[in-house]
């Protein structure tokens, strides 16, 4: 019998890099048709322009570095194609190109390429482009999910990624795969949904009791009234946050391996959005609040990293570091009597 000796990781399943961003590319064509049936033509051509634009800088960039040339892998072309859905159907041909340029050359390959870049590409593109070219990058509207035919199609749609929510299912079916790890938009998710409400309860409760409200009774219906007022919910179910919630914060290269760091990290992607979002939109706030917490993916993986075998744990590590700021004097030792 032969064996074969091989260095870790070992691959233990048919999956791929190819097939994963295949995978992807297919989850995201429904939401392509239903953007190219709602905007018509200047969608289909925005999505080729970036798609192109994407493939062509990684094709050059290989070619003339001498590299082996990886574009069948597809993941060139899943970057354009996501970025290019987060582009108004208004904006200039141009652009798009210039996008997929800049995702390419920029975020993917100036940090070393596939697995090296600290920041998502598409985010390190869309916040390229809508710096440099702001007008052109506003949308026209800001969906609202105001009954349940909006998540079929959203006539309110301001962006490719916001005709149908639902359109989005695609993401669900590869958590249900195991492509995409379930712990980030389980995590996100929630708390995109808990901590507006949790500070929306702490501040009704804070001016019923200012108001001087004391029938428990009359505190409670005051207090679900607030509550129902609450425009998160129907903001947490536009499509941009479902994009960023299946597709950009689930992102391989910038989240941690380590299980607990993906649920902090969810929490972290819901914490960010949900606090832009309130102080400015929800369309803007998902793709900076995801930008933001790719910046402390590495530090949360770091952290919560599995210890040796033998190692001190958390908690002795906590007390030692407590213990070393108290001053010797305050410390009660125990002498030993020789």
């Amino acid at each position: 019998m032969t064996y074969t000796i091989s260095a870790p990781p070992h691959k233990k399943t048919k999956l791929d890099f190819r097939s994963l961003n295949m995978s992807k590319i297919v989850a995201l064509l429904p939401l392509c048709l239903v953007a190219i049936y709602f905007f018509g033509v200047p969608a289909l051509g925005i999505i080729l322009a970036s798609v192109l634009g994407a493939v062509a800088t990684e094709y050059g960039i290989q070619a003339l570095t001498k590299q082996k040339i990886t574009i069948a892998d597809g993941h060139a072309a899943l970057v354009g194609l996501m970025l290019a859905l987060l582009i108004p159907p208004e904006t200039p041909l141009w652009i798009p190109v210039i996008g997929g340029f800049f995702a390419i050359a920029v975020g993917k390959f100036v940090f070393g390429g596939i697995g090296s870049y600290i920041f998502n590409p598409v985010l390190v593109s869309w916040v390229f482009i809508k710096s440099a070219w702001s007008s052109y990058m506003v949308s026209s509207s800001i969906p609202h999910v105001g009954q349940f035919s909006d998540l079929i199609l959203e006539s309110g749609a301001g962006l490719l990624v916001d005709v149908s929510p639902i359109a989005l299912i695609g993401g669900v079916y590869l958590v249900y795969k195991k492509y995409v790890d379930w712990r980030v938009p389980i995590a996100f998710f929630a708390t995109m949904v808990l901590f507006p409400q949790t500070m929306l309860f702490l501040s009704g409760v804070s001016a019923l009791i200012h108001e001087g409200v004391m029938n428990p009774l009359m505190y409670m219906s005051q207090l679900f009234t607030f509550l129902s007022m609450s425009p998160e919910i129907p903001y947490a179910m536009i499509g941009i946050v479902f994009f960023g919630i299946l597709f950009l914060a689930t992102d391989t290269a910038t989240s941690p391996v380590t299980k607990n760091g993906r649920v902090i990290y969810g929490i972290t992607c819901g914490l960010l959005v949900s606090i832009y979002g309130y102080f400015g939109n929800y369309v803007d706030g998902t793709l900076y609040g995801i930008f933001l917490a790719n910046c402390v993916a590495s530090f949360i993986e770091i952290n919560t990293m599995p210890s040796s075998f033998g190692t001190e744990s958390f908690p002795v590590k906590v007390y030692r570091r407590v213990m070393d700021k108290i001053p010797a004097s305050m410390k009660f030792e125990v002498m030993k009597n020789e």
